[in-house]
């Protein structure tokens, strides 16, 4: 898989290229030979998309190693009572942070039934001793070369190696304030049990990425999770010049209003995003939540950009 690597790279310098040229362009409109070299990029981009998506028809799932080490994964036996509801409560929060990833906030059954089809997660195996797992999903890449899980797992992996209970906070963003819970069941259960729990994943870009859950660090994760309020979500609908769009799915704009929404938003308005510019004038709306840290007393704001046009 170290083509994966080499297409995102490339397509990650070409994208910002394509960012800066888009600049220029808003200051001089007429310039016909900048939006040449713009068609141009795009078009690079494109076919870089479509191998990526190739590369990731073949690479087909994405297994991550779950080690559990404690008094009642000695011996190389697991209490069978214990692995449904660790299994469950892991496999929840990365579906939700996988639903978050493709559709924001949205929700309902018709959603649930499309990542559950997507991901398609799955107990894949025990390793020997029967103290560690292995959970599969479909890499299921889009027309993009995009996959969900791989996203999700990154940001999984963001959250799960933050380095403070701020650092926490802040990535609440990358996985979604309504993950929240499932993370919380998880440290919870993990806690609960004594445990202690080695992740492992094999990434396409030719890197390992662990997180070496300490007691010491899941009782953090559950404590500061645990200490999170959330407001009900608020529609706002908005006017303004975007300043930043990336494809990684943040947006930052800059209302007529004066203010400044800095955000997500979801993989499924990818394509619509393809068509805009840094510095075009738009509007839409963006659906806003105020985290609350009720240990230390200070606020986040979550904003996900629902739609958007010029």
């Amino acid at each position: 898989m170290a083509s994966i690597k080499k297409i995102t790279d490339n397509i990650s310098q070409l994208s910002s290229v394509v960012e800066e040229y888009g600049i220029a362009l808003n200051k001089e409109p007429q310039n016909f030979s900048l939006k040449i070299t713009i068609d141009n990029l795009k078009s690079q981009i494109d076919d870089l998309q479509n191998q990526l998506y190739q590369e990731n028809l073949k690479r087909e799932k994405e297994i991550v190693q779950l080690r559990f080490k404690g008094k009642l994964a000695r011996f190389g036996t697991f209490p069978l009572s214990l692995v449904g509801g660790l299994t469950n409560s892991f496999s929840n929060a990365v579906f939700n942070t996988s639903k978050y990833f493709q559709f924001g906030n949205k929700g309902g059954v018709k959603i649930d039934n499309i990542i559950n089809e997507t991901i398609d997660l799955r107990l894949e195996g025990l390793g020997r001793g029967s103290t560690i797992f292995y959970l599969s999903a479909k890499t299921s890449p889009d027309l993009f070369g995009n996959s969900v899980i791989q996203n999700s797992l990154d940001n999984v992996f963001d959250l799960l190696n933050s380095q403070s209970p701020e650092q926490i906070i802040d990535n609440i963003s990358i996985v979604g304030s309504r993950s929240i819970k499932y993370y919380s069941d998880f440290f919870e259960e993990l806690n609960k049990d004594d445990l202690e729990l080695d992740l492992t994943w094999h990434t396409p870009n030719e890197t390992v990425k662990k997180w070496d859950g300490t007691k010491e660090k899941i009782l953090s994760l559950y404590n500061t999770l645990n200490s999170i309020k959330l407001s009900e979500p608020e529609e706002i609908s908005f006017e303004g010049e975007i300043i930043t769009l990336s494809l990684k799915g943040r947006f930052e704009i800059f209302s007529t209003d004066k203010e400044r929404f800095y955000g997500t938003f979801p993989n499924e308005l990818i394509e619509q995003i393809k068509q805009l510019h840094v510095g075009d004038f738009c509007k839409g709306t963006i659906l806003k939540t105020i985290i609350f840290n009720a240990a230390t007393g200070k606020e986040k704001y979550e904003y996900i950009l629902r739609d958007i046009e010029i």
